[in-house]
């Protein structure tokens, strides 16, 4: 099977989350990367060896490109996901799908519409601790749970995030949008 070939829009902060690890995953293959800031898609694309640089337009203009990896900021993962689909491509953005819950839904339902899949990283619930957890849970490991606490301690969704305030620009607390498709 030939791997999927994915197209990056964001060189920010967390790409190299993403960069860095896309290549123990032969099923993907970076082929693009484009950011708002082209010197920061060089940069990136030098040190990830990903093979080309170019705008966003361009980005969503190559045919062979299926995916679009959305690493923007939150208050642009729905418009960056809406050109993607409108362009033909599935994809799938960092945390959170959107802003808020009808910008989250109208992704969804364009995508569905267009026979396109869209999704967003899910690492609080898909991520190794919670797994681990479930499949410790599912193997009677710990007997049969009848309750549970849970904290979240944190300094805020927005720490580490180089330009927090360019997260969101609504009310609305990302924790709750993250929790919006499970």
């Amino acid at each position: 099977m030939d791997p999927v070939r994915v197209g990056v829009i964001g060189a920010g902060k967390i790409s190299d989350q993403y960069l860095g690890i896309a290549k123990n995953f032969p099923i993907i293959q970076i082929v693009a990367v484009a950011d708002i800031n082209p010197q920061v898609a060089r940069t990136k694309a030098e040190q990830f060896g990903i093979p080309r640089v170019c705008s966003v337009d361009d980005i969503y203009q190559d045919p062979s490109i299926e995916i679009i990896l959305n690493l923007t900021v939150p208050k642009a993962h729905v418009p960056i996901g809406l050109r993607a689909i409108e362009a033909g491509k599935h994809t799938y953005a960092e945390k959170p799908l959107g802003i808020n819950r009808d910008e989250g839904f109208k992704l969804i339902e364009t995508a569905k519409t267009r026979n396109l899949r869209t999704g967003c990283a899910p690492d609080t619930f898909l991520g190794a601790g919670l797994q681990t957890a479930r499949k410790l849970i599912d193997d009677g490991a710990i007997g049969k749970p009848v309750a549970f606490t849970a904290f979240m301690i944190s300094r805020g969704t927005n720490t580490g995030i180089p330009a927090p305030n360019s997260t969101t620009k609504s009310a609305a607390d990302p924790c709750s949008i993250w929790g919006l498709i499970t």
